[in-house]
């Protein structure tokens, strides 16, 4: 099959988890014989708006789309873009796929792409990486970050949006957008900020693409119940958990306990993530075990956001005292293998629902411990006291607990290391997929 993958980005523009899968997913299928492209937004700003340049990266063709991120957009572009589509109609063209594979559909992209697809009689496949489809804040946090259980009426979806929250902005500026906001709000919005019908027609256009894919492809029973209680057809609907290549987490398995005893955390720092928790509760851990104890540190891997809470992690970080909570740089993914060998446990503290978390399975691949929250898209592929420890999400006395039991060895491996599905496994059901969908590609024109 010839196969274009569309996602929002693609290593090593891009470290974070849907990445990492769309280079797994990409390259296993290579070497199962198939012919892959890929198609993703680049939003640096190096190239105009809307250029796509070919370049090859280990013998894939890799499309990019540059389109920087621009606060004069309009709404609509954040999942609306007639010109990105466009674009994609001319890749379709060059490439001539049997079939598309979507991780990704917005902030750079468009859900329109889907029915460009089918215009150009190119059937289509979507795997959901987040409730970004559903929530335009992509985690159903609301502005005062906490869960909204939504999506909610929009009425209420548009007035979260307009809200600034409280890490976007210093008190003062966080004021003036808030009055500023809900005064254009209140003359219609003038196409800069979010009104009732803005949620309403990016509802509409939600519902539309998931009419035009042919297949939908959930990671966990969870975001799987959400979409079908949200309307979209059951029978579209599958779940197969994310997969990767083993192999080099193996010898992590084999690896001696480190020492001193090192906690690590993997991803953004913003609230949802529950950095303030984790930090909380190794402070707690450090006071139980003395201010001279050399025995344990927490390094927390990641990078801030610069869109929504750019300053939590100043605030966050500002306030550690410990010479023991020390900021690791992010690293490339092929990167964590290494950086899992010097881990005692990996901790998850997040406190949104998640969608089984690269991070924790490549600790499941490497047979690290796993301490994370009790969430359902993490309960799904973590079992207690087999992979680790689960515990309450938001709860410092609950993780401190967690963390002093993997400190002093409780487990000192998981039982149990290995993916849920085995990448093999996972490349043949969505090869079957992809494969049910295909149909034989036209010839190309070039």
């Amino acid at each position: 099959m010839r196969v274009l993958v569309v996602s929002n980005g693609y290593p090593p523009r891009g470290r974070f988890g849907t990445e990492f899968y769309t280079k797994e997913l990409v390259r296993g299928l290579s070497n199962r014989g198939h012919e892959l492209f890929v198609f993703h937004p680049v939003r640096d700003g190096s190239r105009p708006r809307y250029t796509v340049e070919e370049i090859e990266e280990e013998g894939v063709p890799v499309f990019l789309l540059y389109n920087e991120g621009d606060p004069r957009k309009a709404f609509e572009a954040s999942y609306r873009d007639a010109p990105v589509e466009r674009a994609f109609a001319e890749v379709l063209e060059r490439v001539r796929p049997d079939c598309v594979h979507f991780l990704y559909l917005v902030w750079g992209l468009s859900v329109g792409l889907p029915e460009v697809a089918q215009a150009a009689g190119i059937p289509s496949v979507l795997t959901l990486t987040d409730y970004t489809l559903l929530c335009h804040r992509g985690q159903m946090f609301d502005s005062g970050l906490a869960r909204c259980g939504g999506p909610q009426p929009p009425e209420i979806c548009a007035d979260c949006i307009r809200e600034p929250g409280p890490f976007d902005h210093p008190p003062l500026k966080r004021a003036l957008v808030r009055v500023l906001a809900h005064g254009i709000a209140a003359v219609g919005g003038l196409g800069r900020v979010v009104t009732t019908p803005d949620l309403l027609a990016r509802e509409k256009a939600v519902a539309k693409m998931f009419g035009k894919v042919s297949s939908i492809i959930a990671p966990t029973e969870n975001l799987r119940a959400v979409f079908e209680r949200c309307g979209v057809p059951r029978a579209k609907l599958s779940t197969l958990v994310y997969a990767f290549d083993e192999l080099p987490y193996e010898a992590v398995r084999r690896a001696g306990k480190p020492h001193p005893a090192r906690i690590g955390f993997f991803g953004q720092f913003a609230p949802h993530k529950g950095c303030e928790t984790l930090v909380r509760a190794f402070e707690r851990v450090e006071a139980a075990r003395g201010p001279d104890d050399p025995g344990v540190e927490l390094v927390l891997y990641g990078s801030s956001s610069a869109g929504r809470h750019r300053m939590y992690a100043e605030r966050v970080l500002s306030k550690v005292r410990s010479t023991k909570i020390k900021v690791g740089e992010a690293f490339e993914p092929d990167e964590a293998p290494e950086i899992l060998s010097r881990l005692t446990a990996l901790v998850a503290p997040s406190e949104w629902d998640e969608n089984a978390p690269l991070a924790i399975l490549q600790a499941r691949a490497a047979g690290v411990p796993i301490v994370a929250s009790d969430v359902p898209g993490i309960a799904e592929i973590v079992t207690h006291g087999v992979h680790g420890r689960l515990f309450p999400p938001g709860d410092v006395l609950a993780l401190s607990d967690a963390l002093f039991a993997v400190i002093c060895g409780e487990p000192e491996r998981a039982l149990d290391p290995g993916l849920p599905l085995s990448y093999d496994e996972h490349l043949k059901r969505i090869e079957e997929l992809l494969g049910s969908v295909s149909t034989p590609a036209r010839p190309r024109t070039d």
